[in-house]
């Protein structure tokens, strides 16, 4: 002030007892007389400190949902952040499992090169119709693709827009095979299921994954482990929460690893009212 110059937009992060660390923008102007003599000065001080906690969080969601969720679930995350939770919340989800059928003869009779790129083709299918039906990309674990549905934004009809997700998966892949070569046709098999999870970000501070964990997740696994190429096997929970919906056939019990009896389980063949 005493070179009478201005100060325009300064960003100061003081830390204010009983709040703690703050975000203020301070400009200061010079008032001067008719002789151009500084006399005083005028002191704006802007609080950003919500607007920066507000823009962290957005990128916290950038960083999150970036890749693993179609753009207009990201928007809308990005809208409210104040809704999401990343630190872990149990949560009714609905879990897809989806794994290439008989991948690693297959890897075995194909060069590396050539075996990403066929990979990649029949993966990018099986991610398109999970955005499609704005359910989350979990993780690709080498042939097998994870999804899961009701987070991290709710959907009242998740489990229907997972089995609509899955029939699509198919059809794509129907169609995809159809343009390859016979050695090169490969076929998905899948795995839903219904139940309470835990899901939020998994890791350290710097790498971390929005993941789903528990045994509704594990049992989609495995349900998808007994299904043969092309099949899409429903656990009860999920057939009977979206039963008016579909058109799905039950199958013999089967026995499924780590539970005591046999799972009644059904075949989702199509929706009733495409």
């Amino acid at each position: 002030m005493e070179s009478g110059s201005t100060t325009l937009g300064q960003e100061l992060t003081p830390t204010i007892p009983q709040r703690g660390p703050a975000f203020l923008r301070l400009s200061v102007s010079p008032l001067k007389d008719a002789q151009l003599a500084t006399k005083g000065a005028t002191i704006v001080i802007d609080d950003l400190t919500e607007q920066r906690h507000l823009e962290a969080e957005q990128e916290r969601i950038r960083q999150t949902f970036g890749k693993v969720v179609a753009p207009r679930v990201r928007d809308r995350l990005l809208e409210d952040p104040s809704a999401l939770r990343l630190d872990g919340i149990r949560q009714p989800l609905t879990v897809l499992f989806a794994d290439i059928h008989q991948f690693t003869p297959f890897s075995e009779r194909n060069q590396p090169e050539d075996l990403f790129e066929i990979l990649n083709s029949y993966l990018s299918l099986a991610a398109q119709a999970v955005l499609e039906e704005e359910g989350t990309l979990d993780k690709f674990m080498g042939d097998a693709v994870m999804a899961f549905w009701n987070a991290p934004d709710c959907q009242d009809d998740h489990t229907l827009r997972a089995a609509r997700a899955a029939l699509a998966m198919n059809a794509a892949i129907r169609k995809h095979r159809a343009q390859m070569s016979a050695e090169n046709q490969l076929f998905f098999s899948v795995g839903l299921n219904l139940g309470d999870a835990m899901v939020g970000n998994v890791g350290t501070t710097d790498l971390f994954n929005y993941t789903a964990i528990g045994d509704t997740v594990n049992y989609a696994q495995r349900l998808e482990s007994i299904a043969e190429p092309g099949q899409i096997i429903l656990s009860i929970a999920a057939y009977q929460a979206i039963a008016p919906h579909i058109i799905a056939n039950e199958m013999p019990p089967v026995k499924v690893k780590g539970k005591a009896e046999a799972a009644i389980v059904y075949e989702l063949v199509g929706l009733a009212h495409p």
